[in-house]
């Protein structure tokens, strides 16, 4: 079961989402990626974003770790305003948590940002501004 927290935000129109990563956004869908460490150390994790201007529509991690060694459980935060959290997983390299429908305006500068427990080193991240 996800656990989401929602608060009251300010809603604002024509901006598009970016990311802040060296990983590459696509202007023609609206969307955003983003991605921190490596699969040999502290596991590659990913933001994937979609949605069109300050809307943001769903949202996905992945973790992708050389070794099955441990269980982890993901977690996507939009700042203060949102967050989601999903099952504990066991996979033997790659674990994924959705995409989870967000349908939701943000605030423009709003950071999204997704981990995993079991590594929790780094964060991958994406800005969602005008």
């Amino acid at each position: 079961m996800l656990g989401r927290i929602l608060a009251a935000v300010v809603l604002t129109a024509g901006a598009v989402l970016t990311t802040t990563s060296a990983a590459s956004a696509d202007a023609g869908l609206r969307s955003a990626s983003g991605c921190t460490g490596n699969p040999g150390s502290n596991g590659s994790k990913c933001i994937y974003i979609s949605g069109s201007g300050l809307h943001v529509t769903t949202a996905k991690t992945t973790l992708t770790k050389n070794h099955a060694d441990n269980c982890g459980t993901p977690h996507i935060d939009f700042g203060d305003i949102m967050s989601f959290t999903g099952p504990r997983t066991c996979e033997a390299r790659d674990f994924t948590f959705g995409p989870e429908p967000v349908n939701y305006s943000f605030p423009n500068g709003t950071k999204a940002c997704a981990w995993w427990s079991n590594y929790p080193e780094g964060k991958a991240c994406i800005t969602i501004h005008s």
